[in-house]
């Protein structure tokens, strides 16, 4: 694996692009702030509402069934199917569902709990979150990575490490 330390976000986007276009393998970034150019857009905010919205659908659903169907009971006088009474439990189920769902969806997509990753071992990734870019380039084919060590060679990098991954 070759990690290779920016000092800046328009330097590490081109080293990115240039590294796109040559086809050198897997790459990952790690940065102090999103790059704006290249950031996308999260799954988890979809993940969590349509968990919400199921969450509440069955809820309501069982709650419906049990009162109308299972167990009918004329108590005081109010119809069978009495939803309002229904909201309150509802709300708190789908509430409950959707921030489980998010949690869990956020630890799936950033690959979490991941206590050791061979990256930590690079020297620029001690600065990563404070003013450091950093682009990752993993491998295993030797051509791939002569072809990658080669490229971040002519880019602007303040450091170029090679590390067994």
């Amino acid at each position: 694996m070759i990690v290779a330390t920016f000092a800046g976000e328009a330097s590490l986007a081109h080293a990115l692009r240039q590294c796109e276009a040559a086809r050198v393998g897997p790459i990952e970034t790690y940065t102090p702030a999103p790059p704006p150019d290249l950031a996308t857009g999260s799954p988890i905010p979809l993940i969590i509402l349509g968990a919400g919205l199921l969450a509440a659908a069955l809820s309501f659903g069982l709650q419906s069934y049990s009162a109308a169907v299972a167990w009918r009971f004329n108590i005081g006088g109010r119809p069978p199917l009495s939803w309002p009474s229904f909201i309150p439990t509802t709300f708190e189920n789908a509430a409950l569902v959707a921030l489980t769902a998010g949690f869990v969806a956020f630890l799936a997509i950033n690959r979490m709990p991941r206590l050791y990753d061979p990256v930590d071992e690079a020297a620029g990734m001690r600065r990563a979150s404070d003013d450091r870019w950093i682009l990752q380039v993993a491998t295993q084919d030797g051509a791939t990575l002569d072809r990658a060590r080669a490229l971040l060679a002519t880019l602007d990098a303040v450091l170029v490490e090679e590390l067994p991954g």
